[in-house]
């Protein structure tokens, strides 16, 4: 049993994965983009704030390649920053996101800070909580 359960859920393929998306519509809201944490946990892992969350605004959650609904990768390759940042952009373009506050919970703060880096045209805030990343923002490409 759930709180609260997604209207929506779906799937997008990228670089080979099959990523898990789940959708908490509230119409004319601004959406937030909950992001992935480390590659241990899946999305529920914010099961106790989407209730709340989902009354205000239009939530995304996905699950990280490697955990949850998502495909198990065996490339080390694609739990890089570039593939996480990619994944998440996946995702919000599967889920018809223009634009989103990402926010993140510990290593999900730095895909979230790196979100707002790279992509200010999709990501119009940033919250990282307890995040596990150096705050030199570096270039994931060369990662």
């Amino acid at each position: 049993m759930r709180a609260a359960y997604p209207d929506r859920e779906g799937t997008v393929k990228r670089d080979g994965a099959t990523i898990a998306f789940e959708i908490y519509e509230r119409a004319g809201a601004p959406t937030l983009l909950l992001t992935q944490t480390w590659q241990i946990l899946h999305a529920r892992h914010w099961k106790f704030m989407i209730p709340y969350l989902s009354r205000h605004y239009r939530v995304v959650t996905y699950d990280p390649v490697g955990n949850g609904k998502s495909d198990r990768i065996y490339d080390p390759n694609r739990y890089g920053d570039r593939s996480q940042l990619d994944d998440a952009l996946a995702v919000l373009d599967a889920t018809g996101t223009s634009i989103a506050t990402a926010i993140g919970l510990s290593r999900g703060g730095g895909i979230a800070t790196m979100l707002g880096a790279f992509h200010p045209d999709r990501i119009d805030g940033v919250v990282a909580i307890a995040p596990s990343h150096p705050w030199v923002v570096t270039d994931p490409d060369l990662d």
